[in-house]
């Protein structure tokens, strides 16, 4: 009988597969190729949870279910409701992964969204709050709503400007302890021309990568987890991925 292959062992060839994969710049350039197509066509609008857009590539969801499992977080932050359904992504595992709250902020969310979340919501644990992320008000309200709670998950997904960004990080990074990730999301538009068809305050060279690469200058407790990307071959995130180390 042919011997099978031990779960530990494959596991290793896994990341063996996902280093070689990260270093293959034709597999490289043809991925760059194929988003900056995709995107024109606003692709990443296209996944719903629970109904709802996610406004995120299936690499990067299943990135933070996977995440979610690895790290198990008491609280998720997003920052960016956007159209909730990341939101209810996170309300669908917390029962599975034993989260405890789930907070939603942004600076408007319109009421019939706010009764959709509610109604789909299957563990009643997510908390809106309306206002600027960068307001320190709003930011000792949600510190307090963490109250004892030291294991979080935060997602950056709001204003993609530098600016705003770093004062994000700043702020939200201060609820972090050893071992937990803070998202950041969309450094992709670093790596890709001006998005024509979609006008933003943002492009390349004011946008969130320009904002980590500030903050890790003045921040040597955290670092990129640069192997979440090397699996991805469509992700919005790229070095987005920030892991405190101490």
């Amino acid at each position: 009988m042919k011997k099978i292959i031990s779960f530990k062992k494959f596991n290793k060839k896994r990341l063996k597969w996902a280093i070689s994969l990260n270093k293959d710049k034709k597999v490289n350039q043809l991925s760059k190729n194929l988003y900056v197509s995709a995107d024109k066509h606003n692709f990443c609008y296209l996944y719903n949870w629970h109904g709802e857009p996610m406004l995120q590539t299936p690499d990067d969801i299943l990135t933070l279910q996977e995440i979610i499992f690895e790290t198990k977080p008491d609280i998720i932050i997003e920052v960016g409701v956007a159209w909730a359904g990341t939101l209810l992504l996170y309300d669908t595992l917390s029962n599975f992964a034993g989260i405890k709250k789930i907070i939603g902020i942004d600076i408007f969310i319109p009421n019939d969204l706010k009764k959709r979340i509610f109604s789909k919501s299957e563990s009643k644990k997510i908390k809106l709050i309306t206002a600027d992320s960068t307001n320190l008000k709003t930011f000792e309200k949600i510190k307090k709503l963490c109250g004892k709670y030291k294991n979080i998950l935060i997602h950056l997904d709001s204003d993609h400007t530098k600016d705003h960004v770093l004062k994000e990080i700043n702020l939200y990074s201060k609820l972090l302890k050893k071992n937990n990730y803070l998202i950041v999301g969309d450094t992709i538009i670093e790596n890709i021309p001006k998005q024509k068809h979609r006008k933003r305050e943002w492009s390349k060279g004011n946008n969130p990568m320009n904002a980590i690469t500030e903050f890790l200058k003045e921040n040597k407790n955290f670092r990129i987890d640069k192997k979440i990307n090397f699996k991805q071959l469509l992700t919005n995130n790229p070095n987005g991925y920030l892991k405190k180390i101490r």
